[in-house]
């Protein structure tokens, strides 16, 4: 009995349109949305860009005029040179046009109008050029035949830093809403943890009145749908997981198994979440449903899903909301395990997760348990 109950109450929920529509084409298609808004958006602010600068010219230095030749032509140029006059020059950093002004008279000078990376970079430029160019004025004063080896060793690149990957996830601002998305897909199984109760007790459902009066014992009946539940939402979450890595080639970093693992614990927990309220809220189940959605939205909301800087003001305003909120803990699981080397914190959320579910499913059952009906 408990297989066939198991089997069959799976067939069915699969045939469900609002668990279709909710749990697997709505997320495909907010995926899609995301990836055609945001696909690309992290290189355009974060790659470095070439410098805008005016560059004032007042005597013919050769040597300068071949340097900012040399540092604003290429495949990745440091500076987007202007030549322009002292007046021009001006009017273009007062407009915003570049972000400050080279001007090589009787030495090398920078003006700029702020204190920002791009600022800092043409003060390292300059400053560099004027201890180069004193370097070799000494040198030839003082030593002419040491200038070619000198020259060659101040165009050398000096390599003394070994660069290394400090994680083995992607470095895309923009990943956290994926990870939201999948902690929507997650609580929003709390649908299916509906059925536990609405399918076992007589005075919610035609099936649980007949439930109620046949030989099988009603913790059977129970256990059956509740891992009945619990399957749907994995099965779900593995469609919305493959349909965002392999389809809309998301990147989550090299470690897509254990995002698998962390949003299928998400999904038994968002059903063992729905068996809960179910066992709570007395009424229809159009009402329970309602609550289960209203509780799933509004904590993805709270999560990140729609306003992605929320969860960092809760958490430092109420950082008791992020820590008991369901989805915020399911999203912090898969940022965990992209930014970190190890696994020690997104395992504390695994273990959070589990956790949740234990106390989601002994309520469900304290709530749901020696029910009587004055008549079926």
């Amino acid at each position: 009995m408990f297989l066939n109950e198991f089997k069959y109450f799976i067939l069915s929920t699969l045939r469900e349109k609002m668990l279709i529509r909710w749990l697997i084409l709505f997320p495909m298609l907010l995926g899609t949305m995301f990836k055609l808004t945001m696909s690309g958006l992290s290189e355009k602010e974060f790659n470095f860009r070439a410098i805008p600068t005016a560059v004032v010219l007042e005597n013919d230095d050769g040597i300068f005029r071949d340097v900012i030749k040399q540092v604003s032509e290429g495949d990745d140029p440091l500076l987007k040179v202007t030549y322009a006059d002292s007046e021009e020059a001006e009017k273009l950093l007062k407009d915003g046009e570049v972000e400050g002004i080279i001007t090589s008279g009787d030495t090398v000078s920078l003006t700029v109008a702020g204190s920002d990376m791009e600022e800092t970079v043409l003060k390292a430029f300059t400053d560099r050029y004027l201890t180069q160019e004193k370097l070799i004025k000494d040198a030839a004063e003082k030593d002419p035949a040491s200038l070619p080896a000198l020259t060659e060793s101040l165009t050398e690149e000096l390599d003394v830093l070994e660069e290394k990957s400090v994680t083995e996830g992607v470095n895309d601002r923009y990943i956290i809403y994926y990870y939201n998305l999948l902690a929507m897909v997650a609580v929003c199984s709390s649908v299916t943890g509906l059925s536990v109760v609405t399918q076992n007790e007589a005075d919610q459902s035609p099936l649980g009145a007949r439930k109620c009066c046949s030989p099988t014992p009603k913790l059977i009946s129970t256990l059956a749908v509740m891992l009945g539940c619990w399957a749907v939402g994995a099965f779900c979450m593995v469609t919305s997981v493959t349909f965002l890595a392999f389809v809309l080639r998301v990147g989550f970093g090299s470690r897509l198994g254990y995002v698998y693992a962390g949003g299928i614990l998400g999904s038994i927990m968002g059903s063992s979440l729905g068996f809960m309220i179910a066992s709570l809220v007395r009424g229809s189940y159009e009402k329970k449903n309602a609550v289960a959605m209203t509780v799933s939205l509004g904590g993805s909301f709270l999560s990140g899903l729609m306003v992605g800087n929320i969860k960092p003001i809760l958490m430092e305003k109420a950082p008791i909301v992020n820590t008991l909120n369901p989805p915020a803990v399911i999203c912090d699981c898969f940022y965990y395990l992209n930014i970190d080397s190890g696994l020690d914190r997104y395992l504390g959320k695994m273990a959070e997760m589990l956790a949740m579910t234990v106390v989601f499913t002994m309520i469900g059952f304290v709530f749901t348990r020696r029910r009587k009906y004055a008549s079926l």
